[in-house]
């Protein structure tokens, strides 16, 4: 950790209350007032939420003015601190996504979780830290500084202040760790509480080892925690061999950096249960899982907290995954299916994935006569058809529409005349859907065939043995097929 040098609002060697309110923007006797006068009441509202993993959180929640001030004073820390590459959490361009990918493909990871972190960090440690170097306070000023941030002598888990102070009090430990294991060619990291050193080798026994299934923390690594005045929480100290699933904060990593199966189960389930009843799924998510109090819980008429909360989720999928992920483009477009607001990274991609049940491929000749009665008769019968006069519009680019459409159509039917069998276009068509057919054995071309029948397969060895049909002027015939067989394919693949 180290301070800058920004070009106003320098916290180095603050003298004097008279500064600290200079560059927080309160009068003086404002600042005093709710840091010694206000009653603890008047200051925070508090309540607690449960942790994923079982127990609770106690979350107190700054009220008014201190929580403008809390505000201001983490937005000036952040202007003139820069932490450590090692530090993870709570700093910008960094995350739990960037924590965990400095470990993947490691031999072993060892997780260390700190016992009570925000509450054992009490008002003398923090004061401690802004009189000694590289703040140097005046003690008075670091005395305020400290009572702006503690709230009944620990860190409170809600006022912004407290991710950024934890930072700064850890600092210690972390210095520490990363002089112990310099020798060790092991890899560190902290994301507030959540301890990760990882090897690409073998794992040095003295920092930990496993012994009947139990992970043992080694003696001079338990001391660095010990003298830093932090806890080691034994029961979540895990050491992990890639052999097993390895997580770092709620990652996996063994070969790159995932989501847990559990997590998109839950998210599978969260969408299915809002569709079902938006209103009855919040309510059981934040009062029977959350266990949130019906007054904290703060539910809303028609669900939309929960969709929020959906949406933050699908996000972070998406983060992790990729926004071309498979998972995460269905879930997103389940919620557009049934979402008639969604936000406007659900309508792009809802709009991007855009699905045809029958892709109509042709050569511009064949339109009038059998290509346009077809997708009437499809249309009717509720079938979804890309057909190019339909769907390209002013100023499209016709290569990058019609490849799109390929690519999201579950059936193609590709009509085969005499005279356009030997036309680049659809012929081009057809290729990239054989090609899709062998790659990936999904037998999804249906040829359609008007004129010589033996001399159009023949121009065409690869689709001889493909189910074909023949135009006869019945395009109500061939839609019912299209129908059988798309309705065949949606059996497969539920199974």
């Amino acid at each position: 950790m180290k301070l800058l040098n920004p070009p106003s609002r320098s916290i180095l060697k603050l003298n004097s209350i008279d500064e600290l309110c200079s560059i927080l923007g309160v009068q003086k006797g404002h600042l005093l007032y709710i840091c010694y006068k206000r009653s603890d009441d008047l200051k925070y509202q508090s309540f607690e939420m449960r942790k994923k993993r079982g127990g609770f959180r106690k979350i107190d929640s700054p009220q008014k003015g201190l929580r403008v001030i809390q505000k201001k004073l983490a937005e000036i820390f952040e202007e003139n601190i820069e932490f450590k590459s090692c530090v993870q959490g709570f700093i910008k361009s960094r995350g739990i996504l960037e924590n965990a990918a400095l470990h993947k493909k490691s031999n072993w990871i060892l997780n260390v979780d700190i016992k009570d972190f925000f509450g054992s960090i009490n008002f003398g440690r923090v004061r401690a830290a802004f009189i000694a170097k590289p703040f140097e306070f005046h003690p008075n000023v670091a005395t305020v500084v400290a009572q702006i941030c503690c709230f009944k002598n620990y860190l409170p888990q809600g006022a912004a202040t407290s991710p950024i102070v934890a930072n700064i009090v850890a600092s210690t430990l972390d210095n520490r760790i990363l002089k112990y294991i310099r020798s060790q060619r092991l890899i560190y990291s902290r994301y507030a509480d959540d301890i990760t050193i990882s090897a690409k080798r073998v794992f040095p026994n003295e920092v930990a080892h496993i012994n009947d299934g139990k992970t043992i923390i080694g003696e001079d690594l338990a001391n660095i925690f010990s003298r830093a005045s932090f806890e080691i929480n034994e029961k979540k100290s895990r050491l992990q061999s890639k052999y097993s699933r390895q997580e770092v904060t709620g990652l996996i990593v063994n070969k790159k950096v995932n989501v847990p199966a559990e997590y998109k189960n839950k998210l599978r389930t969260a969408i299915h249960h809002w569709i079902d009843d938006p209103v009855d799924a919040e309510r059981k998510y934040y009062i029977d899982v959350l266990g949130l109090s019906p007054e904290d819980a703060e539910l809303t008429k028609d669900g939309s907290k929960l969709k929020q909360n959906i949406y933050g989720r699908l996000s972070f999928l998406s983060m992790v995954k990729g926004k071309d992920d498979p998972t995460y483009i269905k879930l997103v477009l389940k919620m557009a299916e049934h979402d008639p607001s969604p936000p406007k990274f659900i309508k792009s991609i809802k709009a991007e994935y855009k699905m045809y049940d029958v892709f109509l491929c042709h050569a511009s000749e064949d339109k009038e006569k059998i290509v346009e009665p077809l997708y009437q008769e499809l249309s009717k019968i509720g079938i979804h058809a890309f057909y190019d006069t339909k769907e390209i519009g002013w100023g499209d680019s016709l290569v990058g529409v019609i490849n799109k459409a390929l690519l999201k159509s579950k059936y193609v039917i590709a009509v085969m005349t005499d005279s356009s069998v030997g036309k680049a276009w659809p012929q081009q068509e057809i290729n990239s859907v054989l090609n899709g057919d062998i790659s990936g054995g999904t037998k999804r071309l249906l040829p359609l065939i008007y004129g010589n029948k033996d001399n159009i397969l023949g121009n065409n060895f690869l689709m001889n043995d493909k189910l074909y049909v023949e135009w006869k002027n019945n395009p109500d015939e061939i839609a019912k097929k299209v129908q059988e067989l798309l309705t065949h394919n949606e059996s497969l693949n539920s199974r």
